[in-house]
């Protein structure tokens, strides 16, 4: 593992937030696209004391080149590049998160729209959290949507979901990855499991270790339960179980956005989901000591607990219907 520091021509004024921003970057894969993000990341934070970690791939190197020119005036960007096979994101995070020295540490994707407001406001919500653990919804821009990203606001990116504008809007994420806790958790959970390789499951088994050390979830038969939903408030088993202590998250009045990019279906990357979720399965029944999987009796649970919150807050029920609506989006895009 080779760990790479670059002196910084103007050292930030302002008091630097008690949070790393860790972020895995492959670049055997959409590189020139990935460099683009880097390179509005750079620009975003230039002036602001935000610490970012990069767990990133030594390979290709001329890629790798093109990075290191980027942030080389950057204090606050560390690159870490480790020789791991190309797709093993659960490594890349695992050296960046070795190189974390504050108290609470931020994971992100790299194709998740950066805004410090938002950062600063998550910070201060975990800081306040009695679990110190928030995790939050993610909405999937299609590429209608992202070439809006600057004109928009997160807010109204936000209502463009509840307005059904399947256009602008792929689908919400929540549960979702993206989260911010203490980084003394992380590290009692051992970070992330580096059996996991290529798309998928190492962020969900990340989590369920994470929100079980918290007490968030109990070991139980229904987290056997995989199945993937239309609408969140619809989830069944893990998804349901790991998005019900952090429903309140839905009521923030911005969510976090993911800009878009094509998929090769194809590509190793790709392919190597059903290992991992054949992993994740295996995992889990080792776990809950049950060999059979389990069938959700009650569906769905969490539109329940959901609407429970709603009147509790007083808010409108109505105005939250897109959380349940089981449509399929592409019925709503020209």
């Amino acid at each position: 593992m080779l760990k790479l520091f670059f002196p910084c021509k103007k050292q930030p004024a302002q008091q630097s937030m008690d949070v790393s921003i860790v972020i895995p970057v492959d670049l055997n894969y959409r590189s020139q696209d990935i460099l683009q993000r880097i390179k509005t990341l750079v620009k975003t934070t230039a002036r602001h004391p935000v610490r970012i970690i990069l767990g990133c791939n030594a390979q290709p190197a001329a890629e790798v080149r093109k990075l290191e020119k980027l942030i080389a005036s950057h204090a606050h960007i560390t690159l870490v590049l480790d020789q791991s096979a190309s797709g093993h994101l659960s490594r890349l995070r695992n050296i960046a998160l070795a190189q974390v020295q504050t108290r609470y540490v931020f994971f992100l994707d790299i194709d998740i729209h950066f805004n410090l407001q938002q950062i600063r406001n998550a910070l201060a919500q975990v800081q306040q959290h009695p679990a110190q653990l928030c995790m939050y919804p993610c909405l999937y821009l299609s590429k209608k949507g992202s070439k809006q990203i600057r004109r928009l606001s997160l807010a109204a990116f936000k209502q463009a979901y509840y307005d059904f504008r399947r256009d602008l809007i792929l689908h919400l994420a929540f549960p979702s990855s993206i989260i911010v806790t203490d980084l003394k958790s992380v590290q009692a959970i051992q970070g992330f499991d580096e059996q996991f390789i290529g798309h998928g499951y190492e962020d969900f088994d990340f989590m369920l270790r994470l929100f079980r050390h918290k007490g968030l979830i109990d070991d139980q038969p229904d987290l056997l339960i995989d199945q993937t939903y239309l609408a969140p408030m619809m989830a069944t088993g893990f998804r349901a179980i790991l998005a019900k202590s952090q429903l309140a998250q839905l009521l923030q009045k911005e969510y976090f956005v993911h800009i878009y990019h094509a998929k090769d279906k194809q590509s190793l990357y790709h392919q190597q989901r059903q290992a991992n979720q054949q992993r994740f399965d295996m995992k889990l029944k080792q776990q809950i000591k049950q060999n059979t999987a389990t069938t959700d009796t009650a569906p769905p649970y969490l539109f329940k607990a959901f609407c429970d919150l709603l009147q509790q807050q007083q808010l409108e029920r109505s105005e939250y219907a897109a959380l349940w609506a089981e449509i399929q989006g592409h019925k709503f895009r020209n």
